[in-house]
């Protein structure tokens, strides 16, 4: 008999500890599934909406969505493609040196939730030959297959690191293991996958920094969980894993590297013992006190905006990310504000971001409907996206994170 998981589903215990015991903090009411890209306005503007809170485990000092979306629904054709940044494929090289510098040339890479294939492409570049690609979406994994890369169309976890049966000595999960409701079946199946000098190299939006720089748009319906590294110690560890390095990269809006193996095997950096150091002085207070910021935050951005409308202003909006859409509909930002909505991605173009009768258009837009400012929603990505303009705009542009400001 099939078990089919339900469209939505309270989290209520924490995976780590069990425990029952939480608070809520950010609540930015009902948001549509923003990556659920609609083809019409009406579509759009009509779309359902899901609850979008964030709570805390008081032991474990893990958060997490309030309710989580079943992923099927979520990944099944999905059209954000990590090809179309420059600066990902950048980082990408970067951390193949990282590893091949500080540690061994990597000889079998496995990317979990690897989109397009896209950082395996970059390994494959450099010489890397025995790769796998393991993501839930068939649209991407068709995409990587066409590249030459082997991919899998499945849910990493326990079940799938048996199916695959096979070692490899660096695994990589870039962006996406906030995603996964199930952690403790996605740790596992790492453990029984990672060979006994291996590398697990982790990466994630560092969710104190998103808080620090009022990133409160990363909250969307595919983020479960919101990391700092307090409850991923408790988590790895049960799992006979532990983290022994920890770097800072820009990408992402501010993105902590773990580079994590069997116990033992590496000794832990200095940065390392550092950033656990500075993560414990987040507190319940600190969550609370942060929302209500957030609160204000939002109220301001979209009054600034109503403002400049009502002054004759033209407006489009930069990067039909889900941050942006976030965003969009947290501070009931709409097509009667923004004009459209640029994203390089061909899969977006024609579309529109849910809840806000916005179409996603290419750059030629710009061409037959110029516009005084273009709203940078993409913020973690403004200077590649103002330089990339600059021969074909000439008009301001606004980003409004982490403040509100003018170029």
């Amino acid at each position: 008999m099939n078990i089919v998981e339900p469209l939505v589903s309270d989290i209520k215990e924490c995976p780590i500890t069990g425990d029952l015991n939480y608070i809520n903090y950010l609540n930015l009411g009902k948001i549509p599934l923003i990556n659920g890209f609609c083809n019409t306005k009406e579509e759009s503007l009509n779309c359902d909406k899901y609850e979008l809170q964030v709570r805390y485990f008081k032991k474990s000092k893990l958060s997490t969505l309030s309710k989580s979306i079943n992923p099927e629904i979520l990944y099944s054709n999905y059209l954000y493609k990590s090809g179309v940044s420059q600066p990902y494929k950048d980082h990408c090289l970067e951390m193949f040196n990282d590893i091949k510098n500080n540690y061994f040339t990597p000889s079998s890479v496995l990317d979990i939730g690897g989109n397009d294939g896209t950082l395996l492409e970059v390994f494959k570049s450099v010489g890397v030959k025995n790769l796998l690609n393991v993501d839930m979406s068939l649209n991407l994994t068709e995409e990587c297959k066409n590249k030459g890369i082997p991919a899998i169309n499945k849910k990493w976890g326990h079940k799938t690191s048996i199916e695959i049966n096979k070692k490899f000595n660096l695994i990589i999960t870039t962006n996406c293991f906030q995603h996964t409701k199930e952690i403790n079946s996605f740790v596992q199946g790492i453990s029984n996958t990672i060979d006994e000098k291996g590398i697990w190299c982790l990466e994630f939006p560092y969710w104190k920094n998103s808080m620090e720089t009022n990133q409160f748009d990363q909250v969307y319906h595919e983020h479960v969980y919101y990391y700092v590294l307090t409850p991923l110690i408790t988590l790895f560890s049960k799992f006979n894993l532990e983290i022994f390095d920890i770097s800072y990269h820009k990408i992402h809006g501010g993105t902590l590297r773990l580079k994590i193996s069997k116990k033992g095997v590496y000794k832990q950096t200095n940065n390392c013992q550092e950033f656990i150091k500075q993560d414990k002085l987040i507190n319940e207070k600190y969550y609370l006190n942060w929302s209500k910021d957030i609160k204000k935050h939002i109220s301001q951005s979209s009054s600034f905006l109503k403002e400049l409308k009502l002054s004759g202003a033209k407006i489009a909006g930069f990067g039909a990310a889900a941050k942006g859409g976030i965003y969009l509909n947290s501070a009931k930002i709409d097509h009667t504000l923004i004009d459209y909505v640029i994203d390089d991605t061909d899969l977006k173009q024609g579309k529109f971001i849910p809840g806000t009768g916005i179409e996603i258009v290419s750059r030629e837009k710009l061409k037959t409907n110029p516009v005084d400012y273009i709203l940078i929603l993409a913020h973690n990505f403004s200077n590649h996206i103002i330089n990339s303009l600059k021969d074909q705009y000439e008009g301001k542009f606004i980003i409004l994170i982490p403040k509100i400001i003018i170029i």
